[in-house]
């Protein structure tokens, strides 16, 4: 899912603010959410969620914690669990708001679980929506081709270029198939003039910069528990998980020189 979308939900949370005019457990719960979520502590999301949900089921459980719990889910890799709370979100969502992406990610999400039926129930849904913009719109009907070819068992596309579709849906959502990088490559040396080579780069660039982004923030992190809370055994860490998987990213320089600076520290207090 778009990690934009909260701010959406963020902004009709803010909207409705008079009904919390004083401090609530609702008001504790977003404000908590939104900071884990920001930092990418994606695994407190849901245990924030779920803890509030079973401790204090009478109260209300506002839209931008839903939403953020579902893409929390999808971010964990639940991805079941995270299209049966995106459906929930979706039937519980207030009339003024637009629900055109939240049925996006939805699609997407059953579409990287093979749920193809119910994706091409919503992709549709979309192509109906004529005013949104076109690059949804182009999406959707891309993906419902494809699931076009397999329903009736055609071969009118290449498993390569069906894989590169599963890709992109899997990139939009956020995630990072691991083996991707080696698979874009594979499809270039194999016909490195053809249509599907210049997708597979195009694909390349956007698997490096989703790669990137991931990197940085787990580094901006580290950076904030280095500087602000001195937690250098967690600083460690998050380096550590930085340079197994995002060895390749040019944050590295970075990387390498709070590392140093983190086995300064934790040499001291040796």
């Amino acid at each position: 899912m778009k990690r934009a979308i909260f701010l959406i939900f963020w902004g009709y949370f803010l909207a409705g603010a008079t009904a919390f005019a004083q401090t609530t457990p609702e008001k504790g719960l977003v404000e908590n959410v939104v900071r884990e979520f920001q930092q990418h502590n994606y695994k407190q999301v849901i245990q924030l969620y779920r803890e509030f949900a079973a401790g204090q089921p009478e109260r209300y459980l506002p839209v931008v914690v839903k939403v953020l719990y579902s893409q929390s889910l999808a971010d964990t890799g639940d991805i079941d669990a995270a299209i049966d709370s995106l459906k929930s979100v979706l039937e519980d969502l207030p009339p003024e708001v637009d629900s055109l992406q939240l049925q996006y990610d939805l699609a997407n999400l059953l579409f990287l679980q093979k749920r193809f039926e119910e994706a091409r129930v919503v992709y549709r849904r979309l192509t109906l929506r004529a005013a949104q913009t076109s690059e949804i719109l182009s999406k959707a009907k891309e993906r419902l081709t494809s699931m076009k070819d397999l329903g009736t068992g055609g071969r009118k596309k290449a498993f390569a270029s069906l894989e590169m579709i599963d890709l992109e849906t899997a990139l939009d959502a956020g995630a990072v198939p691991d083996g991707a990088g080696g698979f874009l490559q594979g499809v270039i040396d194999q016909h490195p003039q053809s249509p599907q080579a210049a997708e597979a780069r195009r694909l390349q660039a956007r698997l490096k910069e989703t790669r990137t982004q991931k990197a940085r923030a787990l580094l901006e992190e580290a950076r904030r528990l280095f500087d602000q809370e001195k937690k250098y055994p967690e600083v460690r860490d998050l380096l550590e998980q930085i340079q197994r998987s995002y060895a390749d990213v040019s944050e590295m320089p970075s990387v390498e020189a709070l590392s140093k600076a983190v086995q300064a520290k934790l040499g001291k207090k040796n």
